[in-house]
């Protein structure tokens, strides 16, 4: 018998989430090895998940903790805005100091299972924005959240901004979906706070289709560093960027 395409990995995990809330060592191990649906749509997987779980290798996290920590991240609260699985909670030093928002049902349950203690939203971060419970109109004092937080790291969607919730953000205007992610989690952040992403490489190349996007995000945000990566996230060969900003 051939190995077991990821997608049939990520049915069986996802199977196993669903039927109960408690889990043994070896189960949480066998869950860990749960994967988006990006570049799987080849073996079956159908869904908005195609364009975006890409999920952050392990590794990949660790070095964006240290370089939160280099930048100044101390300890205080974390916001990771698309969280899927959970990889860039795992190396955080409090989990009970971590607000995510994810989603997928599946990803966002196993992210409450492997760390307990976090506040998860199963929904889109736009929602942090929108008035709750039906999240059809915009918060008057801009968010339900608080806007203290003293780190932002995530791995956001790339692409077009096109999407449930897109239309009710066309002020200030985004073409591009982590723009926004940069953007709003910018507005969560303390003065000072940091913001770690792994982003695609198109926000750091030269040329004039991200000018505006990047002189409205300058305006509450200092450029601090970035690190250009190969292609590091599987299934898929885009490469992508670490950038590092502050909350002005």
């Amino acid at each position: 018998m051939g190995k077991k395409s990821q997608h049939s990995v990520n049915e069986e995990i996802a199977a196993l989430v669903r039927s109960k809330d408690t889990f043994t060592d070896d189960e949480k191990a066998f869950i860990r090895l749960y994967s988006g649906s990006g570049g799987q749509g080849s073996k079956g997987a159908t869904g908005e998940g195609l364009l975006y779980e890409y999920y952050t290798p392990g590794e990949v996290a660790q070095v964006m903790y240290e370089i939160a920590s280099k930048y100044g991240y101390k300890g205080g609260k974390i916001l990771e805005p698309s969280c899927g699985t959970g990889e860039l909670i795992r190396p955080a030093p409090d989990y009970s100091k971590v607000t995510a928002f994810e989603i997928n049902p599946v990803s966002a349950k196993i992210a409450n299972i492997l760390y307990p203690g976090i506040t998860i939203h199963n929904g889109y971060f736009e929602t942090a924005f929108l008035s709750p419970p039906r999240f059809t109109t915009r918060e008057k004092n801009l968010t339900w959240l608080s806007r203290d937080y003293e780190l932002v790291i995530g791995n956001p969607p790339f692409g077009k901004y096109r999407n449930l919730y897109s239309s009710y953000f066309s002020r200030p205007k985004f073409a591009q979906i982590e723009m926004f992610f940069i953007y709003y989690a910018m507005e969560l952040l303390k003065p000072g706070g940091v913001l770690v992403y792994l982003i695609s490489s198109n926000f750091m190349r030269n040329g004039s289709s991200y000018n505006e996007s990047k002189s409205i995000i300058e305006k509450n945000a200092n450029f601090l560093d970035a690190y250009r990566l190969p292609p590091v996230m599987e299934f898929t060969q885009v490469p992508v960027d670490i950038i590092v900003l502050q909350k002005k």
